[in-house]
Order: C-alpha cells, then sequence, then structure tokens
C-alpha cells in the first residue's frame, strides 16, 4: 500500500514550476473528489457500524503567513489547527515569524515539523533526511514549542525508510496528502481510523484547493456522519481573500463558513481536533542529527542528473521543469523570463547548464547548489574566507551571488563578486569571499544573469583561503609566548615558591590579544 500512495503522489504531483509560478497538476484527485461530492452521490466503502465520534483535523503546511488568517476565524469559533511548519523558511519574506508561532501555539493550536528546507525525503540521501527531520524538530524544541510530536512529508512523499526516520526523530505521527475515498480511489476508505493503523502514513482526501467548495468539505463530514464517524484530516496551504488566488489556495470566506458549519455538527458528536490531540502519545526528547561532513562542490562538472527533491510550497510540484543537475537547483526572482537547457561541450567535460533571459524588467536567476543541511550545499566554518570558482561563457556581464545558512536553516543573501565581462570563449571566473559570518554554517553560490542574454557555466570549485604568511608568522609567535607564558607560570607556582613584591617601575605585561 506504500508503494502504491507514493507512486501517486509522484506520478501526480511531479510537475515542474517557476518561482514566478505556473499552476501545476492537479494534485491527489481533489478535482475529483469535488465532483464526486457534488453529484450527491454515495461513497462506495462505507466504515463498518459503530459509536465511534466524527473528528476533523484542519492541517495547515508549510507556515505560509497567511495562514495566520485562517488561525483567527478557527479561534473566533473555538477551534485549533495543527500548523506543519519548514523551519527555514521561518521568518523569510510570506512565512510567518517565531512570533507568529508563538501566538499560534498561545492561542491552542499544535505546532508541528515539516523539514529543515521541504525536500521530498524518498529523494535525498539518508543523512540528509535524517537531518531534515531532526533536526526541523530540534529547532521547533530549542524555540520554545516543547509538544513537537506531529509530521507532514513535503509533498505527501514517503517510503518505510523515511517512516522510520520519522519515528526515530521523535514524533508519533507523519501525514501524508492521499489515501481516503475518492473517484480516484474507489476502495479507499471513507476515513481514518481512531487511533490509526498506520500512523506514519496518516491518510488524507487530497488537498483542498480552490476547486473545492463548502458543499464538498460538507458531504465529506456528513459522510463519516452516516457511515459510523471516524477521523477526517483535512490539508490546507494558502488562505486568501482577492480575486487572484494561488493553484492551492482557499477562500478564508469558505473556512470561516465551514468553522461555522462545523461548530453546528458537536451537538451530534461531530467535533474538532488537532492531530496531536487524535494520535496522543509520549512527548520524546530531541534528536539532534550528525552534522554533515566536510565537502567541496558536489558534480562540479554538471554531468550527472538527478531528482533533488526540492518542492515548490505554492504547488507542491517539483521544482524544475526539466533534468537538473544533481544537488543543483535554479534560483530566479522578480519580473524576467528564463529557459534552461543541459547542452553538450562543457569546459574540459561532455555537459554545461545554459540559463537564457528572453526578457528582464527586474530580478535576477542563477544556478547554485542545493539549499539543503549539507548533502549538496558546501558545509563551512565561520570566520573563514573561500576561494569561489567556475568557468563560464556570456553574452552579458555576470557576477557571483553567495548565500549562507544559519543554525536554524534559513538561508541568506550574503554579498556579490565584482562584474566580470562579457565572453563567447570559456573563461575562469574566481574570486575571495570576505570571512563568512560568524552564524554561517552552509554556503552556496553561482554566477548571475541580471539582464536580457544567456549565460553557460561549468567546472565549478571552491576551497578555504589559505593564510597568508604574515598571518602564520602571527598565529605561531602568539602561541609561543601563550607557551612561554604557561610555563613560566608552572616554574613559578612550583611549592615553597613565594611571589615576590611588584617593582614600582615594572611595566605591565601586554595582553595576549593584542596583535
Amino acid at each position: 500500500m506504500r508503494q502504491m500512495v507514493a507512486h501517486c503522489v509522484r506520478s501526480i504531483t511531479r510537475r515542474g514550476w517557476k518561482l514566478a509560478g505556473g499552476y501545476a497538476a492537479l494534485t491527489m484527485a481533489v478535482s475529483s473528489l469535488a465532483a464526486f461530492s457534488a453529484s450527491g452521490a454515495q461513497p462506495a466503502v462505507r466504515l463498518a457500524s459503530g459509536d465511534a465520534p466524527t473528528v476533523v483535523s484542519f492541517t495547515f503546511d508549510d507556515g505560509d503567513v497567511d495562514q495566520m488568517a485562517a488561525a483567527q476565524v478557527l479561534h473566533k469559533y473555538g477551534l485549533h489547527g495543527t500548523f506543519y511548519i519548514i523551519t527555514g523558511a521561518v521568518g523569510a519574506p510570506h512565512y510567518v515569524t517565531l512570533p507568529d508561532l508563538r501566538t499560534l501555539a498561545a492561542e491552542g493550536d499544535e505546532i508541528g515539523g515539516h523539514t529543515v528546507s521541504h525536500l521530498e525525503l524518498p529523494h535525498i540521501t539518508a543523512a540528509e533526511a535524517r537531518r531534515q527531520v531532526c533536526d526541523g524538530r530540534d529547532t521547533l524544541i530549542r524555540w520554545g514549542f516543547h509538544h513537537v510530536i506531529s509530521f507532514a512529508y513535503p509533498g505527501g512523499v514517503f517510503s518505510p525508510a523515511t517512516e522510520t526516520t520519522v519515528r526515530e526523530c521523535g514524533f508519533n505521527s507523519a501525514r501524508t496528502v492521499v489515501g481516503l475515498h475518492s473517484p480516484g480511489c474507489p476502495k479507499c476508505t471513507l476515513a481514518e481510523t481512531i487511533p490509526p493503523k498506520k500512523p506514519y502514513a496518516l491518510r488524507v482526501p487530497g488537498q483542498v484547493d480552490g476547486t473545492w467548495t463548502l458543499t464538498t468539505l460538507e458531504n465529506l463530514v456528513i459522510g463519516l456522519e452516516r457511515g459510523g464517524g471516524g477521523w477526517l484530516p483535512l490539508v490546507f496551504h494558502h488562505i486568501c481573500d482577492t480575486d487572484n488566488c494561488s493553484s492551492l489556495s482557499v477562500r478564508l470566506s469558505l473556512v470561516n463558513a465551514f468553522a461555522k458549519w462545523l461548530v453546528s455538527r458537536q451537538s451530534i458528536g461531530t467535533v474538532v481536533k488537532t492531530v496531536g490531540q487524535v494520535i496522543s502519545g509520549p512527548v520524546r526528547p530531541a534528536v539532534k542529527a550528525a552534522e554533515a561532513a566536510p565537502h567541496g562542490v558536489i558534480n562540479p562538472w554538471l554531468n550527472t542528473l538527478s531528482d533533488s527533491g526540492a518542492v515548490n510550497p505554492t504547488v507542491e510540484a517539483a521544482s524544475n521543469s526539466v533534468p537538473f543537475p544533481l544537488c543543483w537547483m535554479q534560483a530566479d526572482y522578480g519580473q524576467n523570463s528564463v529557459t534552461w537547457r543541459r547542452i553538450r561541450g562543457g569546459h574540459d567535460s561532455p555537459w554545461a547548464m545554459q540559463l537564457a533571459m528572453t526578457s528582464h524588467r527586474s530580478g535576477a536567476a542563477k544556478l547554485i547548489p542545493e539549499f539543503d543541511t549539507g548533502q549538496c550545499s558546501i558545509p563551512v566554518v565561520p570566520g573563514q574566507s573561500y576561494d569561489l570558482g567556475t568557468w563560464y561563457k556570456s553574452t552579458a556581464t555576470t557576477q557571483f551571488s553567495v548565500y549562507y545558512r544559519i543554525p536554524e536553516g534559513r538561508w541568506l543573501y550574503w554579498t556579490s563578486s565584482p562584474f566580470y565581462r562579457a565572453t563567447s570563449r570559456w573563461a575562469d571566473a574566481t574570486w575571495t569571499t570576505p570571512p563568512l559570518p560568524a552564524n554561517g554554517s552552509g554556503l552556496s553560490f553561482g554566477l548571475t544573469l541580471f539582464s536580457k542574454g544567456s549565460l553557460t557555466t561549468d567546472d565549478y570549485s571552491i576551497r578555504a583561503t589559505p593564510l597568508s604568511v604574515t598571518r602564520r608568522i602571527l598565529d605561531i609567535t602568539i602561541l609561543a609566548l601563550l607557551g612561554l607564558g604557561v610555563l613560566a607560570a608552572a616554574l613559578r607556582w612550583r611549592p615553597g615558591w613565594v611571589k615576590p613584591e611588584r617593582r614600582s617601575d615594572e611595566r605591565a605585561a601586554p595582553s595576549s590579544s593584542s596583535r
């Protein structure tokens, strides 16, 4: 069943995306479910008869800031939701802040985990998956949320191995995005059981989006009530209140109407609970994953292709519409149009990546190592400078753009290099960065195109900048002086030695920090 669900998710949700948007494929047969509900047809599969209550859970993925409006609506009716948080996005534009999360928790909402970087866990290494899951939970706990027991898979994609990882990181449950009854899954059950038979593969009837109506939601609940009860977790992403809603958005008015309707069902035993209230279980200690071992640029010649696992939180689909080199991603923003091609004839290698910007009003685009916790991004040392390099051909001016990761997993823009001229022949672009900020733990870099034209790159490199001879001599001298000081102190404080009086004409010794 796990394999069938995973295959279903992959086959439906795998679509490319650009940060500027585009509507991905309909996810998890949601529109089919809406059509089914609107038709008034009765479900083909019913729960066994019994007196089980009907429980509805509002779950919100990613931590989009517009979800705060939905939380206020729920609170107005005395209801609460589960908010699955991408810790590396907290405080970034369009995402909740740490004060927002504390407000949710204070109001009674549940804070759950959704990884550090929002990567599909089966498509990254086991070590990276463990860092994504464990470090995300560890960060939430360090922020003061001590009841972090619920998890949601990015993109809804999971496997037996990732279920084990989630359990070992201390979570009591993990939610998918498929599995409950819909026209696309006529043999699926109406509701999740209480307790669930597979707590690390919690089922839902797709993801709520703009095609869902109040009738759609009401009919799902009524079907459970008539079928003997059970649990109905619902998945929400963006909440909007305008005419320009994104693909996975629902109107705030719909959330309000559905919450109000649910309150009216309490008299017949229908209730709203958070995932943690349904699953419960012990709160286990935080589990810290091993840090990534030091390494240089992964796949520097761009020869190996692979699914990066990156998921667009707006449409829950794959980040790239064309095969991209292992460990590399496109990063673009602003008002412009770009295309990517993997072309033959790199610099001393078979392949290179070509970026073409066909129109430009603002922003830029670049190829850079994946934003993750160390599988692809480069582990670095605070205070250290780094020598960056790549070979390029370009019809426009370009420059290095450099980003660094802070311990919580968020990536920040750091700095840019001087400009490099356009060239029709392969040229070597090299630059030494300033010392890395004190809270830097990872680094990603690449040449940037910020005007119409094309940019082809290959053969990337990074190394720690060697210390200068002067700095080395100075450091050795300081260490020697410190060593002599320690030796002198040891000799002076030998048994029976009495410290002599200090003469008035003695000069104080210079501080060991003076250079």
